[in-house]
This record gives C-alpha cells, sequence and structure tokens, in this order.
C-alpha cells in the first residue's frame, strides 16, 4: 500500500532519473521529503564521474543534509525510482530515515544490474533497523525509463 503522496514524489524521483538518463548514466532518480517539500534531489551519475558513489540516492542524502544543516534526516522519506542498493540501503539507515519508497525492485532488473539479490528489506531485519517500505510506486513508468538501456 501507498500514498497519494508517494505518486507525487516518484514523479520528482523520475525526473532525476530521466536527467541521469539523457546525460549518459543509468535512469536512477532520488528525491529526500521532509515536511512536504523536497530537502535534496539526485540522480545517478556513477557511469560518468566514474565514482563508484554517486549513486541517485547518495547525491539526494548529500543535498538533504547539506540543505538542512544536519547528517539525521529522521523527519524525511527518501522516494527512489529503484530499490537501493547495499551502499546507498546502508547510507539511508546511517542518516536514520524512517520511511523508503520505491518504484521498481531489484528483482526487476535483475537482468541488466550486476549487483547484490539481497533486499533492503533483509538488509534492515539484519541490521535490527526499524524502517517502512513501500514499493512498486509508479513501477511501470520506472521500468519503461530501462526499456533501451542494455549493459554488458
Amino acid at each position: 500500500m501507498h500514498l497519494e503522496s508517494d505518486d507525487r514524489w516518484m514523479r520528482a524521483a523520475i525526473e532525476e532519473a530521466k536527467a541521469a538518463k539523457a546525460a549518459g548514466d543509468l535512469p536512477f532518480g532520488a528525491v529526500v521529503v521532509r515536511n512536504g517539500e523536497v530537502a535534496g534531489r539526485g540522480g545517478a551519475t556513477n557511469g560518468t564521474t566514474g565514482d563508484v558513489t554517486d549513486h541517485a540516492e547518495m547525491a539526494a542524502l548529500r543535498a538533504a543534509c547539506k540543505a538542512l544543516g544536519r547528517n539525521t534526516l529522521s523527519d524525511c522519506t527518501i522516494v527512489c525510482t529503484n530499490e537501493p542498493c547495499n551502499m546507498c540501503a546502508s547510507a539511508i539507515f546511517q542518516a536514520m530515515i524512517p520511511v523508503v519508497v520505491m518504484g521498481a525492485s531489484r528483482r526487476d532488473l535483475a537482468g541488466l544490474l550486476r549487483e547484490r539479490k539481497i533486499s533492503i528489506a533483509e538488509l534492515a531485519a539484519d541490521a535490527g533497523y526499524e524502517v517502512t517500505l513501500r514499493g512498486g510506486v509508479l513501477r511501470a513508468e520506472v521500468l519503461q525509463l530501462f526499456a533501451d538501456v542494455h549493459r554488458a
């Protein structure tokens, strides 16, 4: 089950993903939301910058921390076009974000991504981190971004 506002914020994350794709990277996007406003946003740039940490979620977290002047985001929600990878999930947990909204799951893109098989829910449980996960938000729109993407 997802909230009506999840669609609104997922559309903002999708715009970040579209910008990443237009810049030559994979179409991943994320926004951090606080009190009904975007506190941070980002798209993937790791493929074009060569920096493994330049994921959409990391960029959105960095921007939110900078904008809010703190590294604890316990009053925020992060909205990601795709289920976060291990690195991003760990950063989300470190920032103490209590709600993660996702579009496509890792399984949805299993043939494209060479990444982990463990889910964010499994990571949270293993870490003893309590988080609310809402997935499948605008999933079809997110997957459409990958329709013409091929990765070796």
